[in-house]
């Protein structure tokens, strides 16, 4: 009970400070920390970060019924914390995950599968310059 209420104050608060710019980063290492995710807490990055775990992206398993009911709640909980501010990493981050995350819940793919996938559009998204879509209007004036 005590971890849902946090997570409604969470969302509260988070309206009240909307100029930061890493609210849905911190609802979503929140999530790490909930019981609805524990089954699937070492398979995933519940953060939404990269994967670096090589045991995450060798994971050869395919999720179980208890683990598709983590999924689905996961899907739910991060569209939540991205929603709460959209921001347009998170919000591209975001679209890629719902991308690739029916694979996985539909157990066509491997937590390892899904996880290497994520770990090279992640990269794609945070290393790509935030302002400048163009690789070449990108200029450094020093």
């Amino acid at each position: 009970m005590r971890i849902t209420l946090l997570a409604v104050l969470m969302l509260v608060s988070g309206y009240s400070f909307a100029e930061t710019q890493n609210e849905p980063l911190q609802c979503l290492k929140e999530l790490k920390k909930d019981v609805r995710f524990a089954s699937i807490a070492k398979q995933v990055a519940l953060d939404g970060q990269d994967v670096t775990s090589p045991q995450m992206l060798d994971d050869r398993t395919s999720p179980s019924e208890p683990q598709k009911r983590a999924i689905a709640d996961w899907i739910d909980a991060r569209s939540l914390c991205v929603n709460s501010k959209p921001i347009k990493r998170s919000v591209d981050l975001h679209i890629l995950f719902l991308s690739i995350v029916p694979e996985l819940y539909n157990g066509q793919t491997t937590f390892g599968e899904f996880n290497k996938k994520w770990h090279a559009l992640f990269k794609e998204v945070t290393e790509a310059p935030i302002t400048a879509p163009d690789p070449n209007a990108h200029q450094h004036h020093h």
